[in-house]
């Protein structure tokens, strides 16, 4: 009986080995890249898509953004539309601006110049309240509906973004009127004679251009936006930006569409990010919610996609 016990365990204890050993990975297993910024670059973050007064996941992402800025810390940020989900705001004094916003982004390293636009849902309330209140928060910086802002990288290279007014583009949104109250009263015409001057006389290096719709995107809900594929696009191209940036989708995108001469990065939301799909263009997509980081030297662009647990999970280059 004990002979065999013994020859049992024995037995046992080789299936035991085998097990372990045969689930060891593989010798040509490659390990995930290991990403990383550059601390004394020109940083700043992007983010989009953020407004759900901290739930589902936007307190918990606005705490990794400020852990991670220990790190990397941001010269501003910039928040491209939909900065307050549901129906927008009311006024300068709706306390949305305090649940949403000044009370969810509370570290230190985030109290810098925050660069907003209009989204789509800021459309469904006072469009205006968002502009005036940049007379009342020191960290929100929104002068208009449409605006550009020049910062200095270096002291041979200067960056100039540009922040474009997207909704009132979309057809949808100037036939709604009662859902979108503001969107018909706008001229696009006007904005886009604006968006070509200022970009034919941009000098700068760098030349970024930021809204919160896509031009193109992969995306079950909303994909292209024809409105902007039509008259935006060849804009970018004449004047040979370097990346649209957008948010609006709800997850990463980074799209190469062979014709454009640019980059087009799709910025996650902060909070319910949604499946994500791709095609020939689609140089990386996740979906993560997160945030970007956008890292500028001399001779390098950088796009950094971080999630939510405050991992880098893809970067891009684009030299100069």
């Amino acid at each position: 009986m004990k002979k065999k016990q013994i020859i049992l365990n024995i037995l046992l204890g080789l299936v035991i080995s085998f097990g372990i050993f045969s689930c060891k990975p593989k010798s040509n297993t490659v390990a995930p890249p290991t990403f990383t910024i550059n601390s004394d670059a020109y940083n700043f973050y992007v983010v989009s898509d953020v407004g759900r007064n901290g739930y589902f996941k936007q307190k918990s992402l606005a705490d990794t953004m400020g852990s991670f800025s220990e790190r990397i810390s941001p010269k501003f940020i910039i928040s491209a539309g939909d900065c307050f989900h549901g129906l927008g705001v009311r006024s300068v004094q709706d306390p949305i601006f305090l649940t949403n916003f000044e009370n969810i982004y509370t570290h230190p390293n985030l109290h810098c110049e925050w660069y907003p636009i209009l989204g789509n849902h800021e459309y469904q309330g006072n469009t205006q309240a968002l502009i005036d209140y940049s007379q009342i928060s020191r960290r929100w910086c929104m002068p208009d509906r449409y605006y550009s802002i020049t910062k200095k990288v270096s002291d041979s290279t200067m960056l100039k973004i540009v922040f474009i007014d997207t909704p009132p583009f979309v057809e949808k949104y100037r036939k709604e009127t009662e859902k979108y109250p503001d969107a018909c009263k706008q001229d696009i015409q006007k904005q886009l004679v604006w968006l070509e001057k200022t970009l034919a006389e941009a000098k700068e290096k760098w030349i970024l251009v930021v809204g919160h719709h896509p031009i193109y995107s992969i995306d079950e809900k909303h994909g292209d936006t024809p409105e902007l594929i039509e008259k935006v696009k060849p804009l970018l191209q004449k004047y040979k930006v370097d990346a649209y940036i957008c948010g609006h989708i709800h997850n990463f995108q980074h799209l190469q569409i062979p014709d454009s001469g640019f980059e087009y990065f799709v910025n996650s939301s902060a909070s319910l990010g949604r499946p994500n799909f791709e095609n020939d263009s689609t140089k990386f997509t996740s979906k993560d919610e997160g945030f970007s980081v956008i890292s500028v030297t001399d001779t390098v662009f950088q796009c950094n996609f971080v999630n939510y647990n405050g991992q880098i999970i893809y970067q891009y280059n684009r030299k100069k």
